[in-house]
C-alpha cells in the first residue's frame, strides 16, 4: 500500500500540531509551506510557536467561550513504530479536528521510522533475488526477522525516540521533545492552571513517552503533575517502563496512568504482515529485542508477572483494559489487532474521556463522536502453520557453501571443497542446494540455512557444509562470557568487507529453529581459535608442522572493516547525539546485560580443527574435506562418533590438525546422516552428564558443554594474521 498524501495547505495547518524530527533532531531551517512531504522540516522556533502562539490562542478562545471552565487539556500523542512519516502526518490530520472539537489541544510527535518497510523486506524477501518467507512457521519468521535487519532498525527507532528528548550536545541543537517539554513547563509557569497535560502513545509511542514525560518534571520550572498517561498496546519494555515512568505514577506526579492492550488469546490470534500468526508485540519480544522473549509491557503474559506495575494498576480498576471489552465507556476497546487501537472508536472514546475528565459512563455530552475507523495496519489473515502431509516420505537435503573469491586474501580450495561435498551428498541420495562465491552473501547464507532447516519435518535429514574464511569481531551483545574472551566468532561471507558476517549468535538462532525430529549435521572447513588476537608467525608454522604450499583459512579484519561490521549490525551511532541516546536506551534496559538461557543443542557439528589450530588447504582442497568425504563414502553407516574418530585418525598421520566434534545431547552414538523421530533422542552417559551440567548451571552462565558447542558452531573463527 502506498503512503497517503496531504496537500501543502493541510501540511501547513499541521505546523500548529506536529513536532517533527528526523533522527531525533530538529532542522536548522524549515519550509513553512512545503510543496511535498519530503521537504517538511521543523526548527526549535517552530516548536515554540506551537506552544506560545497556537496553543495560547486556543486556550484564550476556550476561556472566552466558557470563563468558568477549568484548565484546557493538552494531549501529546506519539505514534507507533509501523508508522511512516506520511502516515504519522495523516494520523495528526485525522485526529486534530476531532480533539479540538472535544476541547483538547493535540500535539503530535512524528519521527522518522523505516521499521515497517524493513519488516516487509525481512519477511517478504523484497531484496532482488531473495526468497520470501510466505509459507513458514512463526519460529522461522522470528528467526528471519532477528537475523536479517529487524533488530538493528528496532534499535534505531528507539534511539530516535530517545534522541528527541535530549538537550543540546556537542554542537547539536536540542531534540524536538526537549524543546516541547521546556516550552510547556515555561508556559505553565507563566499561565498557572491554564492547561492540564496528558500523554498518549500507541505501540512504540510508549517508547517515545518513556523519554519525553520525565522531561516535564525537570528543572526549576518542573510541572506539578501530568494528569494522564495512556498507552495503547505499548511496545516499551517492562524494565524501561518501571525505571522511567512507574516511579512518577506511584508518587502521584502522573496522576493516572492507564494501559489498553489485548488479552493473551487475542495477541496469539493476531497477525503481522499476513505471514506471522501473532501480534507485532509478540514478534518484538521474540525477534527484535536484545534477548529473546524480552518482557514487553503490552503483552498480558509479561504484564501480569510485572509485580510493581501490576500493583499500581490494580489500585484502580480502570487503569488496565484488556480487550476486547465493553465494560464501560471509559474502559471499552474493540481492538482485536495491534494496528486497531488508534483507529478503534471505543478505544479512542475511552481515551478522550480520560483526557477531558468525564467520569460517568453514561455522560456523552462532553465527547464528540470519534472519527470513522480506518485501520491502516490491517493485515490479511495469515495461512495456518504449515504442516508436513501425513505419510510424506522423509527427505534428505543439503546446502553446500564455498567461497574463494574474497576481495582480499582469496582462497583456492573452498569452491572445490563445496563441489566435493555436493558430489558426496548426491551420491548418498541428498537433494543439494549450493552457494558459490558471489552468491554466498550473508543474507543468502542465512536465508538458505533457515529455509532448509525450518521447512523440514520429523524424519528429515539436513546437512550443511561451509568452506571459506573465518574471523572474530567485537561482541556487541555482551553475551560472550566464556574463557575464550569477549569476541564473537564468525563465518566470512563474500560481502565480509562490507561489514557483513555470520556470527555464532546468528547460527544459534538458526539451529534453535530446528523442528523436533529433524536430523541436522554441520561440516565446517575453516579456521577457528579461542585466542582472538593470536597471529601465526614463522615459528608458529614450524611448530605446527604446516608444510610449504599450504594456506590457513582465517582472515584478519582491519579496524575500518570491524567498524563497518559494527555499523551494519547495531543502531547507527555516527554522531554524539545518537551515542548519547543509545546510552539512555541501554541504561533503562536491564535485560541487555542478561544472557539468554543455555540452549538445548540439537545439531551435530564436525569442524576442521581445534581452537588453538588452523584449518589448512593444500592441493586444491581443504585437508579436512579431503579426509572427511573419503571416509563418509567408505563408511556411510558409521555413528557420529565413529565418523569423527576415523577422520581424526586419518588426519593425524600427516597433519597436526585435529578436527573437533560437538554433538547435541545424546547424538554422539546416533548413525551419521540418519533420520530420527521426534522425541527419540538417545540417552547415553555423555548426554546424562550434559543434562546434569545444564541443571546445575547458575542463571546467566553457560555450562562448559554449551560453551563448547556455541564456540564450535561458529567455528571459533579467529581474527588471525598471515598464512
Amino acid at each position: 500500500m502506498s503512503d497517503p498524501t496531504l496537500t501543502p495547505a493541510q501540511l501547513a495547518k499541521l505546523r500548529a500540531h506536529v513536532v517533527y524530527t528526523a533522527d531525533g533532531k530538529l532542522a536548522e531551517s524549515s519550509t513553512p509551506d512545503p510543496q511535498d512531504l519530503d521537504a517538511y522540516r521543523m526548527t526549535a522556533d517552530d516548536v515554540k510557536e506551537i506552544v506560545y502562539t497556537h496553543l495560547d490562542a486556543f486556550v484564550r478562545a476556550q476561556q472566552e467561550k466558557n470563563p468558568t471552565r477549568g484548565p484546557v487539556p493538552v494531549l501529546i500523542w506519539a505514534h507507533g513504530g509501523l508508522t511512516t512519516k506520511a502516515q504519522g502526518m495523516l494520523t495528526a490530520h485525522r485526529q486534530a479536528a476531532w480533539w479540538l472539537r472535544n476541547g483538547v489541544y493535540p500535539i503530535h510527535a512524528v519521527w522518522e521510522s523505516g521499521f515497517w518497510s524493513t519488516l516487509e523486506d525481512v519477511i517478504g524477501g523484497k531484496q532482488a533475488g531473495q526468497r520470501g518467507f510466505t509459507d513458514v512457521t512463526d519460529i522461522a519468521v522470528e528467526a528471519a526477522a532477528r537475523l536479517l535487519g529487524g533488530r538493528k532498525f528496532w534499535d534505531d527507532m528507539k534511539v530516535d525516540a530517545a534522541a528527541a528528548s535530549l538537550g543540546p550536545l556537542d554542537g547539536h541543537g536540542p531534540g524536538g521533545g526537549f524543546v516541547l517539554a521546556a516550552a510547556l513547563r515555561d508556559y505553565l509557569q507563566k499561565n498557572p492552571k491554564s492547561i492540564s497535560l496528558h500523554a498518549a502513545g500507541h505501540s512504540a509511542g510508549s517508547i517515545y513517552h518513556s523519554a519525553f514525560v520525565p522531561l516535564l518534571f525537570e528543572g526549576d520550572d518542573a510541572v506539578a503533575k501530568v494528569e494522564t498517561v495512556t498507552f495503547l498496546a505499548p511496545a516499551v519494555r517492562v524494565d524501561t517502563f518501571e525505571q522511567k515512568l512507574l516511579p512518577l505514577a506511584r508518587s502521584g506526579e502522573i496522576e493516572d496512568l492507564s494501559i489498553f492492550t489485548m488479552d493473551k488469546d487475542h495477541e496469539k490470534r493476531d497477525n503481522t504482515g499476513g505471514v506471522y500468526r501473532k501480534s507485532l508485540l509478540w514478534l518484538v519480544s521474540h525477534a527484535f529485542e536484545v534477548e529473546k522473549e524480552a518482557k514487553i509491557l503490552g503483552l498480558e503474559e509479561h504484564l501480569s508477572k510485572a509485580g510493581p506495575t501490576m500493583s499500581y494498576l490494580r489500585q484502580k480498576g480502570e487503569r488496565l483494559v484488556l480487550g476486547p471489552v465493553t465494560d464501560g465507556k471509559r474502559t471499552s476497546s474493540k481492538a482485536t489487532s495491534h494496528g486497531d487501537f488508534d483507529n478503534d472508536a471505543d478505544t479512542m472514546t475511552s481515551l478522550a474521556r480520560r483526557v477531558v475528565g468525564t467520569r460517568a459512563a453514561g455522560d456523552d455530552d462532553d465527547i464528540a463522536q470519534v472519527f470513522g475507523a480506518e485501520s491502516r495496519d490491517a493485515f490479511p489473515t495469515p495461512p495456518p502453520e504449515p504442516t508436513a502431509p501425513r505419510g510424506a516420505a522423509a527427505r534428505k537435503r543439503a546446502l553446500c557453501i564455498g567461497i574463494d573469491k574474497y576481495a582480499r586474501r582469496p582462497l583456492s580450495g573452498c569452491v572445490a571443497d563445496a563441489q566435493t561435498w555436493e558430489d558426496t551428498f548426491t551420491g548418498l541420495g541428498f537433494e543439494v542446494a549450493r552457494l558459490r562465491d558471489a552468491e554466498a552473501t550473508r543474507e543468502a547464507i542465512l536465508r538458505e540455512m533457515l529455509t532448509l532447516v525450518t521447512s523440514s519435518s520429523a524424519g528429515d535429514v539436513v546437512a550443511i557444509q561451509f568452506a571459506g574464511h573465518g574471523t572474530s569481531v567485537p561482541d556487541l551483545d555482551s553475551d560472550e562470557v566464556d574463557s575464550f574472551g569477549t569476541n564473537d566468532e564468525a563465518l566470512c561471507p563474500i560481502d565480509v568487507f562490507d561489514g557483513q558476517l555470520v556470527l555464532d549468535d546468528d547460527l544459534a538462532v538458526v539451529w534453535d529453529a530446528i523442528p523436533d525430529g529433524v536430523s541436522v549435521s554441520l561440516f565446517f572447513d575453516s579456521c577457528h581459535s579461542g585466542t582472538a588476537n593470536r597471529k601465526l608467525t614463522d615459528a608458529d608454522k614450524a611448530a605446527m608442522k604446516i608444510p610449504v604450499g599450504t594456506a590457513a583459512r582465517k582472515l584478519d579484519l582491519e579496524p575500518s572493516e570491524r567498524e563497518r561490521f559494527r555499523s551494519a549490525r547495531s543502531a547507527s551511532l555516527a554522531d554524539p547525539v545518537r551515542r548519547a541516546a543509545m546510552e539512555e536506551v541501554v541504561g533503562a534496559e536491564t535485560g541487555r546485560a542478561v544472557e539468554d538461557a543455555p540452549r538445548a543443542v540439537r545439531e551435530v557439528l564436525f569442524s576442521a580443527c581445534q581452537p588453538d589450530q588452523v584449518a589448512l588447504e593444500t592441493g586444491g582442497h581443504g585437508v579436512f574435506t579431503t579426509n572427511a568425504t573419503k571416509i563418509l563414502v567408505a563408511n556411510p553407516a558409521a555413528t557420529n562418533r565413529e565418523f569423527y574418530a576415523a577422520v581424526r585418525d586419518a588426519m593425524a598421520e600427516l597433519w597436526e590438525q585435529k578436527p573437533s566434534f560437538e554433538p547435541g545431547v545424546g547424538l554422539a552414538e546416533v548413525p551419521l546422516l540418519a533420520p530420527r523421530d521426534s522425541g527419540q533422542t538417545p540417552q547415553g552417559p555423555q548426554s546424562a552428564l550434559v543434562a546434569a551440567l545444564d541443571r546445575v548451571a547458575e542463571p546467566g552462565v553457560r555450562t562448559a558443554a554449551v560453551v563448547a558447542i556455541l564456540r564450535a558452531t561458529a567455528d571459533l573463527l579467529e581474527a588471525g594474521g598471515a598464512d
